[in-house]
């Protein structure tokens, strides 16, 4: 009878005893407007909870696990700091909330990076101050289990709240917020190392069909994690496959936001190919957690770097998986650095002109504001006449050189597949390319090495993305 009385009470601890929000509902929060507004908690199982913001009301009732979720109807932008009012057995009150578009900054050091070890940072910070911008850094923490809370709290934006957050999450929603003028909240979601793996729920390998080794690979990791005590695994928590998920990404979870600026890889970099299939199932796992099916999700595809003495064409091979994945997922896209980059840094600190390509992307895809001239301009074809290839695009937007020489880093191979340096000139918006010791090419690479900073870009200086093809 006792052992029996024991298990009641374990399972009567583990519910709500009285009305419980997550973290993420804190004073100076932004809700994402135009969508439904999604807020949940815990109360005692089978009570009434009532959910106002914005003379809009719903009551819930708290399930037999004490588990609530209200939807409120959609809102328009508003810089007028509310009051969202949830009550039950008690009453909680959310000060000073805004609607506007909320931006998951996701990844692992290089989005980590905080915008005070940016350069030529200081009249940014120094004039941050924006009632319309508020930010939220997720604590950098690991689950072996999904997590229902991890505690954080929304800041104000200002040079004192500034300066700690991601560089590039932070300029991205300044720019963003010049432009389309409504309130933004960015949410912090980084860690330095992390791998791709780790920002992924477990069931969605799965639902990648070109995952299925990584997969099985992946559960026996978790079964391995689960069997262990903390002090048996590895240090650097952030590689081990879905605890960053567990902890750091299903907390937030169904908050509606606008989308995901993904700048992620280093620690994925030399996986090729397989690196599409498993933003797939990244894609999978964070469309789901936010109920957003369409959710944006835009790619910082990787700067130039040393990588050791790792074979050159390993990172445009990688560059390639990343462009893959968002070109074909209909609501992502991506950007190029290959002039961003430092080869004796994997840091970069040159992230202003970095973050406002990446703006300008989300801008034009998300918004309607700019043109094509955000896109990378991205290989189309490439035909043989005579001993020359004629290159297309698709997004040329007038290409030309950037610094006025010959197009760089371009190689051709004739029937023996070994690779030459080739000359290319720029026609209209065509590569006209050739070299001198091959008369029938069979194959053409553009910027196809790790640290490749090729001269050709468009009209607005957006540099061409690197590519390995054959020739017809």
């Amino acid at each position: 009878m006792m052992k029996h009385f024991g298990i009641l009470m374990m399972v009567v601890g583990t519910l709500a005893s009285a009305l419980e929000l997550p973290s993420i509902f804190s004073d100076h929060m932004v809700l994402q407007r135009a969508a439904e507004i999604r807020v949940w908690g815990k109360a005692p199982a089978g009570q009434d909870v009532t959910v106002t913001f914005a003379d809009n009301s719903v009551t819930v009732k708290a399930g037999e696990d004490g588990k609530w979720l209200a939807k409120l109807p959609p809102l328009g932008p508003s810089e007028e700091g509310r009051d969202l009012i949830v009550k039950g057995d008690t009453e909680i009150t959310v000060h000073d909330v805004l609607v506007g578009d909320v931006w998951l900054c996701a990844g692992q050091s290089n989005m980590q990076f905080a915008l005070k070890n940016t350069d030529d940072i200081a009249p940014i910070i120094e004039s941050s101050e924006n009632n319309a911008i508020r930010l939220l850094p997720i604590p950098c923490t690991w689950s072996r289990t999904p997590k229902d809370d991890q505690p954080n709290k929304w800041r104000l934006c200002n040079p004192q709240t500034v300066p700690n957050f991601s560089a590039v999450g932070y300029l991205v929603g300044r720019e963003l917020y010049e432009l389309v003028k409504v309130p933004m909240g960015l949410i912090q979601i980084a860690w330095g190392g992390c791998r791709v793996e780790a920002m992924t729920r477990l069931e969605d390998f799965d639902k990648v069909f070109a995952l299925k080794n990584v997969a099985e690979k992946v559960k026996a990791e978790v079964a391995d994690i689960n069997a262990k005590k903390d002090e048996e695994l590895r240090k650097d928590k952030q590689r081990l496959s879905t605890v960053l998920y567990n902890a750091m990404v299903h907390p937030l979870g169904p908050f509606a936001v606008k989308g995901v600026l993904w700048y992620q890889g280093e620690d994925n970099h030399s996986e090729g190919d397989i690196y599409d299939a498993k933003l797939k199932a990244f894609a999978v796992s964070w469309r789901n957690c936010f109920a957003n099916p369409t959710l944006p999700i835009y790619i910082v595809l990787l700067p130039p770097w040393q990588y050791g003495n790792e074979e050159g064409t390993r990172i445009p091979r990688f560059l390639a998986a990343q462009r893959r994945f968002a070109e074909s997922d209909p609501y992502s896209g991506f950007i190029v650095t290959t002039d961003l980059g430092n080869p004796a840094d994997i840091h970069p600190r040159n992230k202003i002109p970095l973050a406002s390509r990446l703006a300008q992307v989300v801008l034009y895809k998300t918004y309607g504001i700019g043109d094509e001239t955000s896109l990378a301009p991205t290989f189309k074809s490439a035909e043989r006449a005579d001993s020359r290839v004629i290159v297309t695009f698709n997004n040329p937007n007038g290409l030309k050189s950037r610094d006025g020489e010959a197009i760089s880093f371009l190689q051709l191979a004739g029937e023996d597949g070994q690779f030459a340096a080739a000359n290319g000139v720029v026609e209209g918006d065509k590569l006209i390319v050739s070299a001198p010791n091959i008369a029938i090419p069979k194959k053409i690479r553009f910027g196809w090495d790790k640290l490749a900073n090729p001269n050709l870009v468009n009209k607005v200086g957006n540099p061409v993305m690197p590519f390995e093809e054959e020739v017809k």
